[in-house]
């Protein structure tokens, strides 16, 4: 059975800390600094992330964003909505991405 975009992620982290731990953890310490001193807000930070997502065409971080962005508030609509954005600057090839969000937001708010 395969796995999950989320849970292929999850194990790829896995093994990075385990092979890399002080790129890995150096890497995670630089993603929160910059979270966490941001003028922006979490669940902004997130919707932006799904757009990010889109057009660097990644599933793995599709999935992972689009749950984050629920977790911290985002509606439905407006998880689509940022993906659409993305969609919006990069055109076909990115809307192929769009399956990945609908998959998570079925999962999330169905």
């Amino acid at each position: 059975m395969q796995q999950e975009p989320a849970e292929r992620a999850t194990e790829l982290f896995r093994l990075m800390n385990r092979n890399r731990r002080n790129v890995f953890k150096a890497y995670r310490d630089f993603t929160e600094t910059i979270k966490k001193g941001s003028s922006i807000d979490s669940k902004s930070q997130s919707l932006i992330m799904i757009a990010c997502s889109i057009l660097t065409q990644c599933d793995m971080c599709i999935s992972l964003h689009v749950q984050n962005a629920a977790s911290n508030g985002a509606s439905r609509d407006e998880i689509i909505d940022a993906a659409l954005l993305a969609v919006a600057m990069g055109g076909s090839p990115k809307m192929m991405h769009m399956k990945y969000v609908y998959e998570e937001v079925d999962k999330l708010f169905d």
